[in-house]
Order: C-alpha cells, then structure tokens, then sequence
C-alpha cells in the first residue's frame, strides 16, 4: 500500500531504508495523530499504527506470495510483521511524543 503510494508520488520505488524508515514512518504517524485529535484519545494511536501495519503488510504478501497457498501467506504474513517492528517502534515513539505536547493537550483534549 505505501509502496505503490510512493511510487505514484515520486515516480519511482523509494529504497528501502526510506521507504521503512522516513516515508511510512512519517505517513503513519500523521494518520494516527489526526485518529488521535478527532477520537481525543492517545490509545487510539497504538491501535491505528498496528492495523495500518497489518493492512500493509497483508498487501505485500497477497502480492508477492498469492500463487503459493494459504500457508505460505499465513506465514510470510506473520514474518513480514515482525520484520516491521523496528519501524513501527518510531511510529509509535514519533506520534507519542507529537500528542504529549501541551499544544495537542490544550487545544484538542487529547487525554
């Protein structure tokens, strides 16, 4: 999903260093900061940057693995996740720090 987003902004596959840890990072914490300022709760954030993660990566396999058999998407599902954690470590560091600022807390009651 973010793959084919940055392909049809840039024109061009990112590599993949940018791609996991400035272009994703960066698109998934501004969607899970705006969950948070629209629900007023930080928890929602969690949840929005592992769905996120989930749908992509379910992408890629069904891309990638679709012809070889449910057990090999199943598994290289799974592999793909934790392939992803350190990336989703900054997700959550970056998009934590954003809404523990006293801006966020004041002027949209992010509890």
């Amino acid at each position: 999903m973010f793959k084919d987003m940055a392909y049809y902004i840039f024109g061009h596959e990112l590599d993949p260093f940018l791609q996991l840890f400035v272009f994703e990072p960066i698109l998934i914490t501004i969607i899970a900061v705006i969950v948070a300022m629209i629900t007023k709760r930080a928890w929602t954030m969690a949840i929005v940057i592992i769905l996120l993660n989930i749908i992509d990566n379910a992408i890629d396999v069904n891309f990638l693995f679709g012809g070889q058999g449910i057990g090999t998407i199943l598994s290289q599902n799974v592999a793909f996740f934790f392939s992803n954690f350190f990336s989703m470590f900054y997700e959550f560091v970056l998009s934590f720090i954003i809404t523990s600022t006293a801006f966020m807390h004041k002027k949209f009651g992010i509890a």
